[in-house]
């Protein structure tokens, strides 16, 4: 143990020092700059209607010196004479440059830039004006990362960006684990995952290891106009996070820090002792009483296996940030410290990350930058299991008489075990990556427009994990000591050839890019456990001792090749085209299969710079968008065109051990790309300077020959084979709308609200009948024209009371109580041809809402998400006595409560089946007060005698209430049997300085 305990200390310790002489470092080099003696200018910056500007820009133009105007739009400055000339910049307005002459006091006012049009957006290898952009891209507006604290930047997704789905699958203390998805389902047996791209490289790891204190932008490409430029893996589009930059001006540090608890929420009602001996009873008979169940009775215990497993959480955040530069170079610097004690007892996620990022022009044609991160993450320990207690036994004993765990709560059944058992497990899990993007930029001096840019990516994650299940355990007990020890190493790097060439010529502006990358994905596992041991002293530093030792080994490797090519033009701002060719290489698919061509085309119309609308004054932006494309999805096993083997250990005639090989899974040498065909038309709106913007997209899409695992007959020894069988067909709506409703001296208010469908069916799953018409899978439940998942059962007709007339109905042979089922095709009687699709997990629509108001220095937002239209099976619902699965509690049907909800408390009232009926069915529709957040900004009089520029204290509450008929953990988890929903509440300052 002393080992265990020095080795967590050397990790804590060499990463203290290390962030501390970081700081030392930083604090050294960036130190702010002594300004010169000058003339002192002061002054106000304003927007046209007169409401002061907090966090304007204001550089002296030509220098590195600057400062940004506080939470009144007053700023000062010093500059050396009346000649300088100041540089006022603000998102969303034109920037504006004032000579200072004569006057000591400037009253600035920038004018709208209609929304941000000239904004400069990140579309993929490059940027573009958004009055530019064709495709269909949306921004997540990051003020949302700054008083709405996230652990995994995922949770700030949900429900704030129109046709992205972020699903929480189940709570975690790094976050949750999230599903997300663009526009729906479109692939039924490969990933629908998006790809996510970091600072121009693929990023493969998990969305937790990304510090949202860094993020400056993030768009998601929906389109296929938009993210046709990423080929291969684009057809469940593409998620582009840049991270922060340094700017031209004096050093800049920031101080960022949070602290906040966490508490289970929606736990469901669970069966005490006593109620569920009563109902096993009544159920079985009083024959069916264990001697333990008794021996709980008669003692009066009565187990909460949740609350046992529970306990509150708590997250703390800590960040240091320098920025600044010169006009030639420019650097961003972060330190981030991240712990967080899950609800879960032994659930425990800590990151820290340091992240480097530093562009400097060399001479006249030369740029050279990374961007670089650090991290660390450490998800050690073994938290209770709640799938075994929410379906434990609640009459089970989870303690010794000593206060230890107890192995065997329930004696009378050995399969199960304790849930709070991995308590006892000791575990570490740390892993170490390095994320770096470094890139040569080149203007070519002899042709005006032209450069070449080198990006080389490189993405090295390494994973250690110990496991050690002592005797106190009943792994260990069972084995004498199981010590597991892994380590797995994934390896990707990227090289980028690109050149660009931008001109304008009169009217007429021209965008060339064209690439050729290479990329290699490898990844390989060693790992050893050992059994047998004389004591658990060295827990898992003991496997030479083993009196059983066995290994297993990993490897895997993938390779992409990729040419493209981009133009983009644009007829005097009016007409604008975006046409892209992508070719693929892909190492996994089949020798003749390889390569894939992936083309698209985008139009956009500037309405609104027509003359024949400007009399409409009122309109800032109008513009029709319109794109066609082709993707493609090579999210499938590496080698999946090979047949793959497995082992089995057996033993020979003489009893010594052995090891057979056995086929497991045949492969497809004719396996190739599953390609997603889809079109996309879109308008862009902006009214009234701004005060109401949006846009609106409609898109239909159609994919083949899907990657699809295909069961065949086990008469081959083998289940599936993954084939190119198959094509579904996906349509949506995407529509968002902000808005400034009230804007007047100290207060404004502004709403933003999106809204997304969509809907998608399965056209085909390669299976004809006779006549060549395409059929059903039942087996794997794919039905023509129906959405991909849905759940196919009984329909659930109510109950059978007593005065119904029983003998001449479709269920002869039942009694009041029994579960009454549809006869849905009317032939009188019920058979499996009376299954039908009564459920289906994709919403009928989802839906955000955000209402910011702010007065003064305070500022309050909130934030609902409404999903609605989701039907799927609820598993807590079962219902069983024979030592398990007696999860929730509920009234069931008697004579003197003929309910007609639930069935008798009989064995035989169920006769087709338990966990088939809709009333299992239940109705996922949600909706939820996601976050509330207040802040304050201190008065710049008060903190300008501290040197600080900006300091800010808020607060947040995340999950405050949900509105729902879902019977259960959480309607959004697909599983029901994990850690609850959290609800937090979280208080936090940032400063600047």
């Amino acid at each position: 143990m002393k080992k265990i305990y020095k080795r967590n200390v050397w990790h804590y310790v060499s990463l203290t020092n290390c962030l501390k002489h970081c700081l030392i470092i930083t604090l050294f080099l960036f130190v702010a700059h002594a300004q010169a003696q000058g003339v002192i200018i002061k002054g106000t910056v304003r927007d046209e209607q007169g409401v002061t500007l907090p966090g304007a820009s204001v550089l002296l133009s030509g220098t590195d010196k600057g400062t940004v105007t506080n939470t009144n739009g007053v700023f000062s400055i010093n500059v050396p004479g009346d000649a300088a000339i100041l540089v006022f910049t603000y998102l969303g307005f034109d920037e504006q440059r004032i000579k200072v002459g004569l006057d000591r006091n400037l009253n600035v006012t920038l004018k709208s830039s209609a929304n941000a049009l000239n904004e400069v957006v990140v579309v993929g290898y490059g940027t573009q004006k958004k009055s530019d952009v064709t495709g269909a891209i949306t921004s997540l507006d990051t003020k949302d990362l700054e008083t709405m604290p996230q652990t995994n930047v995922q949770q700030a997704l949900q429900g704030k960006i129109a046709g992205l789905s972020a699903q929480t699958i189940g709570a975690s203390a790094e976050g949750g684990n999230l599903n997300l998805q663009v526009r729906g389902v479109n692939s039924i047996g490969a990933s629908n995952n998006p790809l996510v791209v970091v600072d121009g490289v693929i990023f493969s790891n998990s969305l937790s290891e990304i510090n949202p204190e860094d993020i400056a932008s993030l768009q998601v490409l929906k389109d296929a106009s938009s993210s046709a430029i990423y080929g291969a893996r684009a057809a469940n589009g593409v998620i582009l996070i840049t991270t922060k930059k340094g700017k031209t001006g004096i050093a800049k540090i920031s101080y960022n820090d949070y602290f906040g608890t966490d508490k289970a929420v929606n736990i469901p009602d669970m069966m005490s002792g006593e109620r569920f001996y009563q109902l096993k009873a009544q159920r079985f008979g009083a024959g069916s009483i264990t001697n333990t169940e008794q021996n709980s009775i008669d003692n009066g215990i009565s187990t909460n296996w949740i609350d046992l497993a529970l306990r509150d959480g708590f997250r703390q955040q800590h960040n240091l940030g320098v920025s600044g530069g010169s006009d030639d170079t420019h650097y961003y610097f972060s330190g981030t410290m991240n712990k967080n004690a899950g609800i879960s007892k032994n659930d425990n996620f800590d990151r820290y990350s340091l992240r480097l990022n530093v562009d400097s022009k060399i001479g006249k044609i030369f740029t050279i930058g990374t961007n670089t991160q650090f991290g660390l993450y450490d998800r050690g320990g073994t938290p209770a299991n709640f799938t075994q207690a929410f379906v434990m036994n609640p009459l089970t004993i989870p303690y010794n008489a000593d206060g230890s765990i107890n192995l065997t709560p329930w004696p009378d059944d050995a399969f199960w075990y304790n849930p709070l058992q991995g308590l006892n497990v000791l575990n570490n899990d740390l892993t170490r990556s390095v994320f770096s993007n470094n890139y040569i930029n080149v203007d070519i001096p002899f042709v005006k427009g032209l450069s070449y840019r080198l990006n080389t990516g490189y993405n090295y994650t390494n994973q250690g994990t110990e496991t050690y299940y002592g005797q106190n355990t009943r792994t260990g007990l069972q084995n004498k000591g199981q010590a597991d020890i892994s380590n797995n190493n994934t390896v990707d790097w990227l090289v980028e050839n690109l050149l660009n060439y931008n001109r304008t010529f009169g009217k007429h502006s021209i965008g060339f890019t064209g690439l050729y990358s290479v990329q290699q994905r490898k990844y390989t596992s060693h790992g050893t456990t050992g059994v047998g041991f004389t004591s658990d002293i060295q827990t898992f530093y003991q496997n030479a001792t083993a009196s059983l030792i066995t290994a297993k080994d990993d490897f895997s490797q993938t390779n992409n090749i990729s040419q493209m090519g981009r133009l983009n033009y644009s007829y005097d701002g009016k007409y604008l085209l975006t046409a892209t060719v992508r070719r693929d290489g892909f190492s996994g698919f089949g020798s003749n299969r390889k390569f894939g061509t992936f083309p698209s085309l985008g139009l956009g119309w500037n309405i609104s710079k027509e003359e024949f609308l400007n009399q409409y004054n009122w309109i800032d932006n109008l513009k029709l968008r319109l794109s066609f494309g082709k993707n493609g999805n090579q999210a499938i096993d590496p080698y999946a065109t090979l047949p793959q083997l497995s082992t089995q250990n057996y033993l020979n005639n003489d009893g010594s051990p052995a090891i057979g090989y056995y086929t497991n899974k045949l492969g497809d040498p004719s396996l190739g790309w599953e390609t997603t065909v889809s079109w996309n038309f879109g308008l862009d709106y902006s009214f009234i300077k701004g005060r109401i913007y949006g846009s609106v997209d409609y898109y239909s899409s159609k994919t083949s020959d899907l990657l699809l695992a295909r069961a065949i007959s086990p008469v081959n020894g083998v289940k599936n084979i993954t084939q190119n069988i198959g094509e579904t067909k996906n349509h949506g709506l995407d529509f968002l709308i902000s808005s400034m409703n009230v804007r007047k001296g100290d207060f404004s208010w502004s709403t933003d609200l999106n809204f997304s469908l969509y809907r998608n069916k399965i056209v085909n799953v390669g299976l004809t009948n006779e006549n060549g018409n395409y059929i059903d899978d039942i087996g794997n439940r794919w039905f023509i024209g129906q959405p991909i998942n849905v759940t196919y059962a009984y329909v659930f007709d109510g109950i059978y009371q007593a005065n119904d007339d029983i003998a001449n109905s479709v269920q002869p042979t039942a009694k009041p109580g029994d579960v009454k089922v549809k006869d849905v095709n009317g032939d009188g009687q019920i058979t499996a041809d009376d299954k039908a699709v009564i459920g289906n997990s994709v919403p009928d629509y989802s839906a955000g809402l955000t209402n910011t108001f702010n007065y003064k220095n305070f500022s309050l937002s909130f934030f609902i998400r409404n999903v609605q239209g989701i039907t799927k099976t609820n598993t807590l619902l079962n219902t069983y006595f024979d030592g398990r699965n007696g999860a929730l509690d509920r009234q069931f049907w008697t004579p003197e409560n003929p309910i007609n909800t639930y069935p008798e408390n009989r064995d035989d009232a169920n006769p087709f089946g338990v966990g088939i009926f809709e009333k299992k069915q239940s109705d996922a529709s949600f909706i939820r007060l996601q976050d509330v957040s207040l802040s304050y900004t201190l008065p710049t009089k008060l903190i300008s005698k501290w040197k600080v520029d900006r300091l800010q204290i808020f607060v947040n509450a995340k999950n405050l209430a949900t509105r729902t008929n879902w019977v259960g953990l959480d309607p959004e988890f697909s599983n029901q049997t994990a850690q609850p929903q959290v609800k937090s509440f979280v208080i936090g300052l940032r400063t600047q300085f």
